[in-house]
């Protein structure tokens, strides 16, 4: 049986401004290159470096450096609100403990690919963003799905802000196992969880994370929120 990875410290940055159907998100796309994600649109965000510091404090300003590599903005890294933890399945060879921030967007800057590690912006609501990728226009990673989803019930920035100020945050760690002929990533609040193999830190349905669906199937190359038996 081959060694589980240990996964890398990382940081990643929801951007949010006023748009004419409400807030919108900035989305990078990775490069179709790239090891990790390749072709998706994720938000701006990568590892923490030593340079960024220690403890908790340098996953905010890692995803401040991250933004301004990727996009070209630069934020305070003080300003930056974390809403989620996302730990990537021990089933894969790459993972990452990733803390996810949101901020306001900058007044009178511009945001820009890289041209290295990111192709595209893209500045859309979560739901103009969910509606393309149900369409196939466009690839999302599922805790990128999951935070837009979240996002979406928002009608202002400062609505978003202020929701993520008040959230408890817990680390959620899914697990990758098969499912028939397909792949079933399974969050730790589903029923089966428990008994799948892989690494696993249970949360409990009554939780503030745990909301349905409880995991993501893979059909026609893109995952798809299911509940269990479906």
């Amino acid at each position: 049986m081959s060694e589980i990875a240990a996964p890398r410290p990382a940081a990643t940055v929801v951007l949010l401004r006023p748009g004419a159907n409400g807030p919108e998100v900035l989305m990078v796309r990775r490069h179709r290159g790239s090891s990790f994600m390749a072709d998706a649109y994720v938000f701006p965000g990568g590892r923490v470096e030593t340079a960024d510091g220690q403890g908790e404090a340098a996953f905010a300003v890692a995803a401040a450096r991250e933004l301004e590599e990727e996009a070209g903005l630069t934020v305070d890294a003080a300003t930056l609100v974390p809403f989620a933890h996302w730990v990537t399945p021990s089933a894969e060879g790459k993972r990452f403990d990733a803390r996810f921030f949101v901020g306001r967007a900058p007044v009178g800057q511009t945001a820009r690919h890289d041209t290295v590690e990111t192709v595209d912006i893209l500045w859309a609501t979560p739901v103009e963003v969910l509606l393309r990728y149900e369409r196939g226009d466009l690839k999302l990673p599922p805790p990128t799905i999951r935070n837009l989803e979240d996002l979406s019930a928002h009608a202002t920035v400062d609505d978003a802000l202020a929701w993520a100020r008040g959230r408890e945050v817990t680390p959620i760690l899914p697990k990758l196992v098969p499912l028939g002929d397909t792949l079933a990533i399974v969050l730790p609040w589903d029923p089966e969880y428990g008994g799948l193999p892989g690494e696993g830190i249970a949360i409990d349905p009554g939780h503030q994370a745990a909301r349905p669906p409880s995991r993501f199937v893979l059909a026609e190359g893109r995952w798809w929120g299911k509940s269990p038996g479906v």
